[in-house]
């Protein structure tokens, strides 16, 4: 009956995947339960599925209104459910043993209790009442992602996200080698040309633009195509291009020479700002 009710649940929120799912596993067990077929037909998105469970409902119950507009193809009517019926349903669920050994029989306080609890699969030591609404595994806050038809996993969303990744390996190398060359040449002329106060006013204004321009450049190169680590890689080039020429600023910095730190303030700036630009626009 717990299963039952966490599908009834899932259904009226509105989760029809996790909600089918349940209902596969009660007549998977009980296949006397004809609530249950009712609920898989009325969540399912297989037609002949739905079409087999209004069948299977009908057979257990054949005086059921909404089984019988299913298997006729007629609009499911509104039904209300009376005490009797609710007392019906009760009893045809307690009748399955395999499912009532798992979720029906009557246990000490603290069993049914234990039983209610889910924990997550990612972290096994968390309590929680989240599922996954795509593959209604528990996850606990943490792993919980919002959606607008509920949480999702980690695993499920990483899956997901996947279909609009397209980029190839070699788009990945011609992201690196396009962005790298810009990027160094940007670099050569900030760390030749930059300092003073002036270059760092400049430096906050155009940095950014450097960074999207960078970025265009190389998504026109790859075409277009997204993917996943891209946006880091080209913000990593970015700040490399600024690096390579600031190498001498850093040996001279190691060697104790203090005023070599003012040399890399230009530097510094260009390579936070025009990275977290690239970045921006590379997503």
């Amino acid at each position: 009956r717990t299963l039952l009710r966490q599908a009834e649940k899932a259904k009226s929120a509105g989760k029809r995947a996790a909600a089918a799912q349940l209902y596969r596993e009660i007549v998977d067990e009980a296949p006397e339960v004809a609530e249950a077929w009712l609920g898989l037909g009325e969540v399912t998105h297989d037609e002949a599925e739905r079409q087999h469970a209004f069948e299977q409902a009908l057979a257990l119950e054949p005086g059921n209104a909404v089984a019988q507009a299913a298997v006729a193809g007629e609009p499911l009517p509104q039904v209300v459910v009376t005490a009797d019926e609710e007392m019906e349903r009760e009893t045809a669920v307690a009748a399955a043993k395999p499912l009532a050994q798992l979720y029906v029989e009557a246990s000490s306080p603290a069993q049914v209790e234990e039983d209610h609890l889910l924990y997550c699969y990612r972290h096994p030591e968390r309590e929680t009442s989240l599922r996954c609404y795509n593959c209604n595994r528990p996850i606990c806050i943490n792993c919980a992602n919002k959606t607008p038809v509920g949480y999702i996993c980690p695993e499920c969303r990483h899956n997901l996200e996947e279909k609009f990744f397209t980029a190839s390996t070699v788009d990945y190398v011609l992201a690196i080698v396009v962005s790298f060359i810009l990027s160094l040449l940007a670099g050569f002329v900030v760390v030749r040309f930059g300092g003073g106060f002036l270059w760092v006013l400049i430096v906050l204004f155009v940095a950014g633009a450097v960074g999207g321009f960078v970025a265009k450049i190389t998504n026109r190169v790859i075409g277009g195509r997204r993917g996943r680590y891209i946006p880091h890689l080209v913000a990593a080039m970015v700040i490399l291009g600024v690096v390579i020429p600031a190498l001498p600023l850093l040996v001279g910095i190691l060697l104790g020479g203090v005023g070599a730190l003012f040399g890399l303030l230009v530097p510094g700036i260009y390579a936070f700002v025009a990275s977290s630009s690239a970045f921006y626009w590379m997503r």
